[in-house]
């Protein structure tokens, strides 16, 4: 296992398509991925312990199928909220008499996608239910994404908080600059679609 989130388990993983495509996940074989799943922590009862109480239950594979389907259309229209902000930025740079005085940093989101595990039982009724046994059934549902590769002495860096429109660096971090970029592409996504949208 790679780690366990708030709400998604990540694990290490292998896609390989038939055919195989020609870009993206899938464009080789035993491609590596993310694999991650949806879960919830059992309510705690009056008999469980404290480390008891932190058991994770998978869904049923219909609310399974929900959670990542909501989830990878977030991802749809974030990558969207994305190549609009560059179209935006291309746009005016084209029609101005002179080049930024700073360069444009260039990001991307991971490539994603849903993969649909069929197995010889029957998706349950009920979250951390068993199943009667049934060939051909959807028996679990996963997001895939592309792994982030880290050099040795790289570390993950969260350059602006999920709840706050500010760069997370201070100004003498390195990345504040992409820091401050991020914040501009959230300010352009939110006037842009009139305060309905902004990736956070």
């Amino acid at each position: 296992m790679i780690g366990i989130g708030a709400f998604k388990t990540a694990h290490p993983g292998w896609l390989t398509l038939s055919p195989i495509v020609s870009s993206g996940l899938g464009s080789r074989s035993q491609h590596p991925v993310v694999v991650k799943r949806p879960f919830f922590r059992a309510p705690p009862t009056q008999a469980t312990t404290a480390a008891a109480s932190l058991k994770i239950v998978r869904y049923s594979s219909a609310d399974e199928l929900k959670h990542v389907l909501k989830e990878s259309k977030v991802m749809y229209w974030a990558k969207s909220l994305l190549d609009y902000t560059y179209d935006y930025i291309d746009h005016h740079i084209g029609i101005s008499p002179t080049p930024p005085p700073f360069e444009i940093p260039r990001v991307r989101f991971v490539n994603a996608g849903v993969a649909l595990g069929y197995g010889q039982r029957n998706a349950s009724s009920k979250p951390g239910e068993k199943s009667n046994t049934k060939a051909g059934t959807v028996s679990a549902v996963f997001l895939l994404e592309e792994p982030i590769l880290f050099d040795d002495n790289e570390e993950f860096t969260k350059f602006i908080h999920n709840m706050d429109c500010v760069p997370s660096l201070d100004e003498d971090e390195y990345g504040y600059d992409l820091a401050v970029f991020l914040a501009f592409t959230q300010h352009l996504q939110y006037v842009q679609t009139e305060g309905l949208a902004f990736i956070s």
